[in-house]
C-alpha cells in the first residue's frame, strides 16, 4: 500500500451496547490480551491497533457516546465512565512510536449515519493533504486484520467503494406475518462486514446528501432516519454500486458478552500439534546506521550493517517462525542478492513471512527472544519491542518476551562490535 494515497479510518463506537447488559462493549477487555504498557487490551484498542499498523493510514477518527445531561460523564462500573472523550481515550492502548497516525475523537449522534457524518466532517476540517480513501469500521470488530484492510482498500480505489461480504451458511428466508414470504437464493446473498472503504470526497458528499434528506420532515416520514444500517447503504443511494471482496470468518462483531472470546482456536495448543523453530542472526555495528530491534529504533552511536535495514532481532524471529512451519528461511524468501530488499523494512518482511506461515494453518503459541550486546541496554526498550513484534504478528504482547544479555567480553559481540540475536517460536499446526 506504500504507493497508494493516504488512508483515513473512521471507527464507530458511539452506540449504547444495550445487548451487553448496559456495559460499553468497546471498552471491555479482550481475553488475556495486553497493550505495550501491560494494560488489558480493550475491544476498541484492538481495532485501533489493527489500523494503526497499516502503511498509508495517517488519521484515525473514533466516535464516542457523549455524556447524557446531568451525568458528568461518569457512572460506568468497569474502571472508566461510559461516555465522553475521556472514557474513550482511557480505553485506547499504548502503541509503539512506529504506529502513530493522527487520532481524532468526535462525539457521536443519535444514529449511526449521523455519527459517521460527523466523523467525515471532522476529516474535511483537518489541515493537510486530503485522504485518497476512507475506511469505516465497527469498533466492535476487534479481529480485523491487515490482509482484509488492504484488500478492501485496493478494491475501493479501483471501483469507488468496496465492502467485505461473507457467505451465509444457512438458507435465508424472507417472512411476513408469521409465514415464509420468499425463498431467497443463498449464493446471491452475503453478510456485510466492515471495514467498508470509499474514495474521498465522494463518501463525504454521499453522507452530506443523506444528512440533507434527514433534515426534511417529509423525507424522514417517508423513509425513516434509522434505515441506514451501514455506509454501503448510504453509498448505494447517494453514491453508486459498491464492489465486494471476500470477508473473513475471524472478523466477527461483538454483540453479547460471550462474543469476547477469540474466534477460531487462537488459544495455546487447542487441538493443535506443537511445532518449535529457532532463529539466530548477528550483524556488525557501524557508524551511520540506525540501531533497530524488533522494529524499534533505539538511540545509539552505531547501528546494524546489512542488506536490509539490519534489524537482527526481526531476522531471527522470521527464521524461527519459518523453521517451525518448515517453510524455508529468510535467505530463501528475501535473498540479499535481490535489489528489492536493499534497505527493506524488516518488519514488513516479518509480516510477509507470518502471512505465509499462517496460510499453512499455523497459530502462534509464544515467541522467546534473546538480544546479546554490550550496549545499549535492552531493558528500557523491552516493552516497546514486545509491542512492536506483537503488532506485526497480530497477537498479544503477552505471548512474546525479549531478554537482553552481554557476552562478557568474548568475541566481536563481547567487544561491542556486533549484536547477536536468538529466537524460539512455538507454533500449533491446526491441520496436522
Amino acid at each position: 500500500m506504500n504507493d497508494q494515497p493516504r488512508i483515513a479510518v473512521i471507527i464507530t463506537a458511539a452506540g449504547a451496547s444495550r445487548r451487553m447488559g448496559g456495559v460499553k462493549k468497546e471498552y471491555r477487555a479482550l481475553d488475556g490480551r495486553h497493550d505495550a504498557a501491560g494494560k488489558p487490551l480493550t475491544v476498541i484498542g484492538a481495532s485501533f491497533l489493527a489500523f494503526a499498523a497499516v502503511p498509508g493510514v495517517d488519521a484515525i477518527v473514533i466516535t464516542y457516546p457523549p455524556a447524557p445531561a446531568g451525568t458528568g460523564g461518569s457512572g460506568y462500573g468497569h474502571g472508566a465512565p461510559a461516555h465522553g472523550e475521556e472514557a474513550l481515550r482511557a480505553a485506547l492502548p499504548a502503541i509503539p512510536d512506529r504506529a502513530s497516525p493522527a487520532l481524532i475523537t468526535v462525539p457521536g449522534g443519535e444514529t449511526r449515519r449521523e455519527s459517521v457524518h460527523r466523523a467525515l466532517e471532522a476529516l474535511a476540517a483537518r489541515d493537510g493533504p486530503a485522504p485518497g480513501a476512507v475506511l469505516i469500521h465497527d469498533g466492535a470488530r476487534p479481529w480485523v486484520d491487515r490482509d482484509l484492510i488492504e484488500r478492501v482498500t485496493g478494491a475501493a480505489l479501483r471501483h469507488g467503494a468496496a465492502i467485505p461480504l461473507s457467505p451465509l451458511s444457512e438458507t435465508p428466508k424472507e417472512h411476513e406475518g408469521g409465514f415464509i414470504k420468499t425463498h431467497l437464493k443463498r449464493d446471491r446473498i452475503g453478510a456485510a462486514q466492515t471495514p467498508q472503504a470509499f474514495i474521498w470526497p465522494d463518501i463525504l458528499e454521499a453522507h452530506r446528501a443523506a444528512h440533507r434528506a434527514a433534515q426534511s420532515a417529509a423525507q424522514q416520514t417517508a423513509d425513516g432516519e434509522n434505515r441506514y444500517t451501514d455506509d454501503a447503504e448510504v453509498w448505494g443511494i447517494y453514491g453508486g454500486a459498491a464492489a465486494i471482496v471476500p470477508g473473513s470468518p475471524r472478523n466477527r462483531k461483538i454483540t453479547f458478552p460471550e462474543d469476547l472470546a477469540a474466534p477460531g482456536a487462537e488459544r495455546d495448543g487447542e487441538g493443535g500439534v506443537p511445532r518449535v523453530g529457532t532463529g539466530r542472526d548477528i550483524h556488525p555495528l557501524v557508524a551511520g546506521r540506525r540501531f533497530l530491534l524488533g522494529g524499534v529504533v533505539i538511540p545509539f552511536t552505531r547501528g546494524e550493517a546489512g542488506h536490509s535495514d539490519g534489524d537482527a532481532l526481526t531476522h531471527a524471529v522470521i527464521d524461527a517462525l519459518l523453521g517451525a512451519a518448515a517453510a524455508g528461511d529468510i535467505g530463501e524468501l528475501f535473498p540479499d542478492r535481490d535489489a528489492r530488499y536493499r534497505d527493506a523494512d524488516s518488519m514488513e518482511l516479518l509480516k510477509t513471512a507470518w502471512r505465509a506461515v499462517r496460510a499453512r494453518g499455523f497459530t502462534l503459541g509464544n515467541l522467546d527472544c534473546v538480544v546479546i550486546c554490550e550496549a545499549p541496554k535492552i531493558l528500557p526498550w523491552r516493552e516497546h519491542i514486545r509491542a512492536s513484534l506483537a503488532l506485526a504478528l497480530e497477537t498479544d504482547a503477552a505471548r512474546i518476551f525479549v531478554k537482553g544479555k552481554t557476552n562478557e567480553g568474548f568475541g566481536q559481540t563481547g567487544q561491542g562490535r556486533a549484536v547477536e540475536t536468538l529466537a524460539t517460536a512455538l507454533l500449533f499446526a491446526k491441520n496436522s
